[in-house]
């Protein structure tokens, strides 16, 4: 009985999406020192981060992630690549639901709360559909 090996797909449209959504917010931060300052949105994402900078790394790191683990054909690193962007994404989805001190839903926590969602479908998916590294 031969065993069919599973070759991997190519990135996912969610990858290349999410990978140009961390490089762009990774810039945007790096770029605007006082963005934390010009909306309460921002208030408790300040409280974790601190500095604009120190969130773009974060957002530089998820993306250089995914783009070595598609370089490599590394599903291992595809996969942790997706898992840290769902976790950044969460994160960022909850500091706008408590924004302002109160539960309240923004347009910011239903967009990036559906970002971590397609990140930990797509992360099953590239680990399911993977080949073995």
């Amino acid at each position: 009985m031969q065993m069919e090996e599973k070759t991997m797909r190519a990135a996912t449209v969610v990858e290349i999406v999410l990978t140009y959504i961390s490089i762009g917010w990774a810039y945007v931060l790096f770029t605007t020192p006082t963005l934390f300052e010009q909306s309460p949105n921002w208030n408790q994402i300040k409280e974790i981060a601190n500095y604009e900078w120190v969130l773009a790394i974060c957002a530089l790191i998820c993306a250089t992630v995914k783009v070595l683990g598609i370089a490599f054909h590394s599903r291992i690193t595809r996969y942790i690549g997706l898992i840290m962007s769902a976790i950044l994404w969460i994160l960022v989805s909850a500091a706008f639901l408590v924004s302002d001190g109160d539960f309240k839903l923004t347009t910011g926590c239903i967009t990036y709360s559906g970002m971590a969602v397609l990140a930990l479908w797509t992360s099953k998916e590239v680990w399911a559909n993977g080949r073995n590294d």
